[in-house]
């Protein structure tokens, strides 16, 4: 379960993320920096072992879309 301080850091990192969309207008761009950024700091924490099994988890799981914001 996700508590209310990794929700709203959660919410700040998608905000910059879509700050830097609007710059550079690339979502592709955007998301694989963001997850190469991920995949450094995980590396520099975990041994190689642990890294592998995390990354495998990752590419099995169901990744829902977020929904967008609406504009009014």
């Amino acid at each position: 379960m996700i508590n209310k301080d990794d929700e709203q850091f959660f919410q700040k990192v998608y905000e910059e993320a879509s700050e830097h969309n609007e710059e550079v207008r690339d979502s592709m761009l955007v998301a694989t920096t963001y997850i190469a950024v991920g995949s450094s700091i995980l590396r520099s924490l975990l041994d190689e072992k642990n890294y592998k099994k995390f990354m495998d988890h990752i590419a099995e799981e169901d990744v829902k879309p977020l929904e967008k914001p609406s504009l009014h």
